[in-house]
C-alpha cells in the first residue's frame, strides 16, 4: 500500500510518487479520460487561483464528486474508479492549508495520473 500522505507532505517522496501515479493509472486505464479530466480541470484552475481557505474548501468538494462519477460508471469499471476515488481522497486530505507545497505536490500527482492513464492507453 502506498502512503499517498507522505507524497504530498513531503519533497523526498517524488520519486515514490511517480511510481505509484504509473501503477495506478495501469489499473485505471479503462476509466475514461473525460472523466478524470472532469476532476483535473477544477484542479488545474484551483491551482491558478492559489491555495486559501476557499480554494481548500473547493479542493475538499471534490470528494463528492468523485463519489456521484463513481456511481454512474458501468460495473466493469467501477473497482478501479474506486481506488482513484479513494486515492485522490487520501492525497486531497493530505493537503495543509498552511503548507502550500502539499497543494503543489497534490497537483503534481494528479498530473503524473492523468499523464500515466494516456500513456497506458486510458480511453
Amino acid at each position: 500500500m502506498a502512503d499517498i500522505k507522505r507524497f504530498i507532505t513531503s519533497d523526498g517522496a517524488a520519486r515514490d510518487m511517480v511510481t505509484y501515479a504509473n501503477e495506478l493509472a495501469e489499473k485505471i486505464k479503462f476509466v475514461s479520460t473525460s472523466q478524470i479530466r472532469n476532476v483535473y480541470g477544477t484542479v488545474k484552475k484551483l491551482e491558478m487561483i492559489g491555495l486559501s481557505e476557499k480554494s481548500l474548501r473547493q479542493l475538499l468538494l471534490l470528494k463528492p464528486r468523485l463519489a456521484y462519477s463513481k456511481a454512474r460508471i458501468d460495473r466493469r469499471n467501477k473497482e478501479a474508479y474506486e481506488q482513484f476515488e479513494k486515492d485522490i481522497g487520501l492525497a486531497i486530505d493530505a493537503v495543509e492549508l498552511n503548507t502550500p507545497e502539499t497543494f503543489t505536490r497534490f497537483c503534481n500527482f494528479f498530473e503524473a495520473i492523468l499523464a500515466y492513464h494516456k500513456a497506458h492507453g486510458g480511453k
